[in-house]
């Protein structure tokens, strides 16, 4: 073959190769995600009706929901194409400028709601706290792949670095992430194989660190109330019992067929506490009721089923992984969001993902679905014809 015939031949390769990276993309998953997207935005717009005119179009919260979409879905398109493993290569500087903001936030971060979580510029306020998350899951996939699980001194050095940073996401307050930095830990330590026997002393290990938890005042008299509350929120039905007792309404108003899409009485009377965030579940359950409800988590409980089903078709130990990080921390923010609404569990701040409104949170599941396909793209060596 001569010189300019082989250059030809090289030029039709890579022509194609982008093409064979597409086909290894779980569109499934991708469609399913932007349908909850689509939903979730719709639900916005549901629990937003009610509200007073705005002087700007940036101040609708629609509006902005959909620009956070677009910079999401920008954000799952770069991840996607990232090699997964230089991500996991530069774990350490990841895991250095996933502290640094939050080391900040206590001095120069916004407060709001009586918490200081949010860095705020332009009308938009950004939460580190979100971002950490994804910073942890690179971090433990790298840490995990480089040291022995089942090595006592693996465990504790790994629970190290997590517990820093729940350290500094819990003094923000905020208890409910930093919980859930916990369950990505535990999650892919289990992933990764970590013995029965060190879970079963980290177990029983939990009841003395909860004691010093509570001695030490890291967490807050309000925090406590609302475990006390919501074992009997009509002790205090105006103040600390009132979200409880509102989202129960709510959910019971919808029955089997729900009040009407943009007519539920709970919603649109104003009665719910934050509608457009953490109790957004409440609107779907009022205004689509059982039926609606179970759709809306038919489509959540199928992206998962779609990541874990992608861990098992990872090329390598890392890659599995990073999925099984992500699969972890969407799985306990779903079931901990809803859990709230149907008072399973005490009152919480925490977004349901892809559905509620929010720059932060929405980002930070985009990216982690971006990382899934990164892993997805890479899972077998692409071949020359």
């Amino acid at each position: 073959m001569t010189a300019g015939a082989e250059r030809a031949s090289r030029a039709r390769r890579v022509t194609h190769l982008p093409w064979r990276r597409l086909a290894a993309v779980d569109w499934v998953l991708l469609v399913a995600v932007l349908a909850a997207l689509a939903a979730g935005t719709a639900m916005i717009y549901s629990a937003t009706l009610r509200g007073e005119a705005v002087e700007r179009l940036w101040d609708d919260l629609v509006v902005k929901q959909l620009v956070f979409a677009l910079i999401s879905i920008l954000v799952l398109v770069l991840f996607a194409l990232t090699e997964y493993r230089v991500l996991l290569a530069l774990h350490l500087w990841i895991y250095g400028a996933m502290l640094i903001p939050l080391v900040l936030l206590p001095t120069v971060g916004q407060t709001m709601l009586g918490a200081r979580r949010w860095f705020t510029a332009g009308g938009i306020a950004l939460q580190p706290s979100e971002l950490t998350k994804i910073a942890m899951i690179i971090f433990l996939a790298a840490y995990f792949e480089r040291h022995d699980i089942r090595r006592v001194r693996t465990v504790v050095g790994s629970l190290a670095f997590v517990g820093l940073a729940m350290f500094l996401v819990l003094i923000q307050p905020n208890l409910s992430t930093a919980i859930l930095l916990g369950f990505i830990w535990l999650g892919m330590a289990f992933a990764a194989g970590i013995r029965p026997v060190h879970l079963s002393i980290l177990v029983f290990g939990a009841a003395p660190l909860a004691w010093l938890a509570l001695t030490s005042q890291l967490i807050k008299a309000y925090q406590l109330d609302r475990i006390r509350f919501w074992l009997n929120p009509e002790a205090d039905p105006g103040f600390r019992g009132y979200q409880a007792i509102q989202t129960v309404i709510a959910v019971g108003n919808g029955g089997m067929w729900g009040t009407g899409y943009a007519s539920g009485m709970q919603a649109q009377g104003g009665w719910l506490v934050v509608p457009f965030t953490d109790n957004i579940f409440a609107i779907v359950a009022e205004e689509l009721g059982f039926v609606g409800s179970l759709a809306f988590l038919s489509l959540l409980f199928f992206i998962l089923q779609r990541i874990f089903r992608a861990a098992r078709s990872a090329q390598d130990y890392p890659g599995g992984l990073i999925i099984a990080g992500v699969g972890t921390y969407l799985t306990a923010q779903i079931f901990v969001n809803i859990g709230v609404v149907l008072q399973i569990f005490p009152v919480t701040g925490i977004s349901l993902p892809f559905i509620s409104y929010g720059g932060s949170s929405l980002i930070a599941a985009m990216a982690a679905i971006g990382m899934v396909q990164s892993v997805l793209l890479r899972r077998r060596p692409l071949e020359f014809r």
